[in-house]
């Protein structure tokens, strides 16, 4: 049965497959085996063969003694390919990080002990993903100092989201939006990266002699498919006088924030007529701005 599964291509021949176990635990043992085998993956080979796994394992279901992870492949900047597993909070499993240099016409691990070249050109990457947050916080890298209890509060409103929203209720037509927050930084110690944002040209004040960028409070995107995930992205830009704010007023503000958000998604998708529960999403998200702004700590 296992061979069968590494000889598979399509998910739907996986899944195939798997539907001809005669006891579907004892093949999720046999998974869970391979998983182990091949957790501390030293070649490509065996790279592809447990992205294979974790793809089954996606299907048949992990069980109850073992944490469901996802085996992905994707670039770093360099654009030098890396390979990991995580979970369904994006946390990194230990030990499963591993960078790559381009062999002829394969790839071997940076600093690993197989130099064999096994004649594959591409790095195979889980098709069929866990299930995850939808609402996905990114800032940027600078920012004015007096936004650092903030900074820290939106890390905290991260965790806690990817942690407690419950994305498998709410449909498979949609995946993520991508909200991206720009900050201010006037106050930067490179003085060539000192600027503010303003959202409008009245905005700026007569003589205003520093850096600026106008810039909407909201840049929205359109709705695109990237690898297969359906995205929407959203930068939110935060000016000097909104980074000044008392703590409670910016989380208050970013909670209407959140649900303007949520709000632009759901009409991008009746656009489209894809169905997808936004009610449940929206209730989701209710509930852990609340305790994020009440409490100060959402976790």
């Amino acid at each position: 049965m296992i061979g069968s599964i590494y000889e598979t291509e399509t998910l739907e021949q996986l899944t195939e497959v798997i539907q001809t176990a005669p006891v579907m635990d004892d093949l999720r043992e046999q998974l869970i085996a391979e998983y182990r085998r091949l957790f501390h993956y030293a070649n490509i080979k065996q790279w592809n063969e447990l992205v294979r796994v974790c793809e089954a394992l996606a299907i048949t279901g992990w069980g109850a003694s073992m944490t469901p992870v996802e085996a992905v492949a994707e670039k770093w900047i360099n654009g030098s390919y890396y390979t990991e597993l995580r979970t369904r909070t994006f946390e990194q499993i230990k030990g499963s990080c591993k960078g790559w240099s381009k062999q002829q016409d394969s790839f071997i691990i940076h600093d690993g002990s197989d130099n064999t070249d096994y004649g594959i050109a591409a790095f195979a990457s889980q098709r069929n993903l866990l299930p995850k947050n939808p609402l996905r916080l990114v800032r940027s890298g600078n920012y004015q100092l007096s936004a650092k209890p903030f900074i820290d509060s939106l890390s905290e409103l991260r965790r806690a989201l990817d942690e407690h929203m419950r994305q498998e209720l709410y449909g498979d037509s949609f995946s993520y939006i991508g909200i991206y927050c720009f900050f201010s930084h006037h106050d930067d110690a490179e003085r060539t990266l000192q600027y503010e944002y303003f959202h409008e040209q009245d905005d700026v004040p007569d003589g205003f002699e520093h850096g600026y960028y106008i810039k909407p409070k909201f840049a929205v995107g359109k709705l695109a498919s990237r690898k297969g995930e359906l995205k929407l992205e959203v930068t939110r830009h935060f000016t000097r006088a909104e980074g000044e704010l008392p703590l409670s007023e910016q989380q208050q503000l970013f909670k209407a924030d959140m649900l303007v958000i949520v709000d632009l998604l759901e009409e991008k998708l009746r656009k489209k007529k894809l169905s997808y529960r936004v009610d449940l999403l929206r209730q989701d998200l209710i509930d852990i701005l609340e305790k994020w702004t009440t409490k100060g700590n959402a976790t």
